[in-house]
């Protein structure tokens, strides 16, 4: 088990009019695969090895020992984490261990949960690192310091709070991430192979607990709202659907991927091969059937209690024309549909109540637990209030700033309504080649650039994936990475692709993990995990991608408009995050907050299920952001003539991933 809740992908917000947010969970490598793999003789026992390491951190009295066996602990906490971060593992003094995933299961978290393991050795280790002098740190080791000082308090408080996070959400939940994690899983070696095909055996087994840590959260009143299940299940029926044939991905990329491998006969690979397609149909389509099936049992409990509610009270309530509709208030009137907007009504059957609030703060500690939430999401220690001004002041400035080229320049405006971005790129390739050239001048210069391949999600998973997302390349491997682009959101016609590029590639998240690699930084400081600084660097660096645009016509106006809509977009989903999850809101109350704005509420329902299903997730790249350009101007005051953007720049990658108050402290240091 992960003590510092690590994460190992970004993800980016889908391209809808409002941003409906696709991100992998922060849990993705922790509780993905929650199973024991393939085993052999005359290796290192994991457990053994783990619980010395674990011994040795709180006894250490060596700063640099310390923060050496805490990395070895978390990269070696299952097979896929050790693989996807390290390709040599053995150059980092880890020896072969036992094969092993994240010990995920129902009865294990349970046992976690009520024994305090976690939280109990989490603070061991916050009393270790309190304990060490550090008068004699580096600049570098400080900044460790502080972090982990930061960190460690996190996390600890988070384990207080179990059974808060779904794990059965269409686009965050563990169905969904499961075809990208197996699809990159590293295949170079025969052994590898074998691991993954061991691994696939298991997929039942982890799929199986999924479904007992849904029933506690049903126990505990906790239970996943139906109208995220709805969804849940219909993407299921899609994904299913693709499974059941050879051209699936799981054995198309498995092909690809064993064909490559050097040192390998050709009849072994052609038997990898067939025993790989054997295992999809065996192990992993009956798998995800079972958990369509429990999914769509729970939906059809829900629609079944609701009508028999409905019935004992037909005497009062009119339910003849909506008897089919299911919501988690069983006793509330049906009627209460009726009342949204047209538009909003086009599948009525899978909204929330619109007066029920469905939030983490509907639940008991859920308001105190979305605090914690969203300083690990964001990096920011600020309290939620305050973010909230900021979000609406931003918010408020934008719609300002459109308002007045509307006034001044309405044949801008006009443009802009009627054409998406178009930058005369065609090719995911071109783009990212140009802006790793556009960047020269605001930006540090890398050394060399880094080899990077961009490839099309596939068809079956396009409904499931982000329109993009970056691999995060192994820490002893980084210069070789991956872009994935799901043409079904982002494209040339669309005008997205280019800021999306810029978002995932240069300046965004390949720029910016290849430069902090690149300073040799502690392997530490590798693995843990700042969406707020990753996100909201990628976020800053899209929004000042439209600068590098040759716009056609109104080169004043249309760059402010272009960008305006991105804020606007991720201001107001992220307030809404907030108001639903930390003040309550009610699907009505989110529809009148468009309204109130002068939006149509169309696509109230979507951010609205979004936010209950992965709360927190905006607030990575939108409070990032904010975060991001609030240092700006007090490193440009603290500057002052002598300000630069490039210097800013550089001293925002060279402290890395870290929470703000860190990098606040260092960046600002007289």
């Amino acid at each position: 088990m992960h003590l510092l809740n690590n994460l190992s992908r970004n993800n980016y917000p889908k391209k809808k009019s409002f941003n409906s947010l696709i991100i992998l969970p922060a849990l993705l490598l922790v509780i993905i695969l929650s199973v024991i793999l393939y085993s052999t003789p005359d290796i290192t026992d994991t457990d053994r090895y783990r619980s010395s390491l674990l011994t040795s951190a709180m006894k250490s009295y060596d700063f640099s020992n310390y923060i050496n066996d805490l990395f070895k602990y978390e990269v070696t906490s299952d097979s896929v984490t050790t693989a996807y971060t390290l390709r040599n593992p053995k150059a980092y003094n880890i020896p072969d261990l036992t094969p092993r995933l994240a010990d995920f299961s129902s009865k294990d978290y349970a046992k976690d949960s009520k024994k305090g393991t976690s939280q109990k050795n989490i603070s061991k280790l916050s009393d270790k690192l309190a304990s060490f002098n550090t008068d004699n740190l580096t600049i570098t080791d400080h900044i460790i310091y502080d972090i982990l000082t930061r960190h460690l308090k996190l996390s600890e408080e988070l384990c207080s709070y179990p059974y808060y996070e779904t794990l059965l959400g269409k686009t965050t939940g563990a169905a969904a991430n499961l075809p990208v994690t197996l699809s990159e899983y590293p295949l170079n070696s025969a052994e590898d192979v074998e691991t993954y095909l061991s691994l696939l055996k298991q997929i039942p087994d982890y799929f199986d607990s999924v479904i007992e840590y849904e029933k506690k959260r049903i126990d505990i009143g906790m239970p996943t709202p139906t109208f995220i299940l709805k969804d849940t299940e219909k993407e299921l029926s899609t994904f299913i659907k693709s499974l059941d044939n050879d051209s699936c991905c799981f054995i198309t990329a498995f092909d690809k991927r064993v064909s490559k491998i050097p040192d390998i006969s050709s009849d072994k690979k052609n038997k990898y091969i067939s025993n790989n397609k054997y295992y999809v149909n065996q192990y992993i389509l009956p798998a995800y059937r079972k958990l369509y099936d429990y999914i769509s049992g729970k939906i059809n409990d829900t629609a079944a209690n609701k009508n028999s509610s409905q019935k004992s009270n037909s005497s009062t309530n009119d339910i003849s024309v909506n008897n089919h509709n299911s919501n988690d208030d069983k006793n509330s009137p049906d009627s209460n549909y009726n009342s949204l907007p047209r538009s909003q009504s086009k599948n009525s059957q899978d909204l929330p109540n619109i007066n029920k609030a469905y939030g983490l703060s509907s639940y008991a500690g859920g308001k105190e637990y979305y605090e914690l939430l969203v300083k690990s999401c964001t990096g920011s220690y600020r309290p939620v209030s305050e973010l909230i001004e900021m979000t609406e002041s931003e918010l408020n400035n934008a719609l300002s700033q459109v308002m007045h080229i509307t006034v001044t320049d309405m044949d801008a405006y006009m443009y802009y309504c009627d054409h998406p971005v178009e930058t005369g790129f065609h090719s995911p390739e071109g783009i990212l080649e140009a802006l790793s050239l556009m960047i020269r001048e605001d930006y540090p210069v890398l050394e060399n650039i880094p080899d990077h391949s961009v490839k099309t999600v596939p068809e079956a998973l396009s409904q499931m994936t982000s329109p993009a997302f970056y691999m995060i390349p192994a820490i002893d491997d980084y210069k070789n990475n991956t872009i994935y682009i799901n043409p079904l959101y982002t494209s040339e016609e669309n005008g997205s692709l280019f800021t999306t590029l810029a978002h995932e590639g240069f300046p965004g998240h390949l720029y910016q993990t290849v430069y902090f690699n690149a300073t040799n930084p502690s392997p530490i400081r590798q693995i843990l995990n700042y969406p707020g600084y990753v996100e909201g660097w990628a976020t800053y660096a899209e929004l000042n991608s439209f600068s590098f645009i040759d716009y056609p016509k109104y080169q004043e106006s249309l760059p402010i408009l272009y960008r305006c809509d991105t804020i606007i977009s991720l201001a107001l989903s992220s307030r809404i995050d907030m108001g639903v999850n930390y003040e309550n809101w009610t699907l009505n109350d989110t529809c009148r907050f468009f309204e109130d704005l002068g939006f149509n509420s169309y696509y109230a329902s979507d951010i609205y299920s979004y936010v209950v299903e992965a709360p927190g997730n905006y607030l990575s790249y939108f409070i990032g952001y904010l975060e991001i350009n609030e240092l700006k101007n007090e490193y440009r005051n603290l500057k002052m003539e002598n300000y630069n953007e490039k210097d800013f720049h550089k001293a925002i990658l060279d402290i890395g991933p870290a929470d703000f108050e860190t990098i606040r402290k260092y960046i600002l240091m007289p």
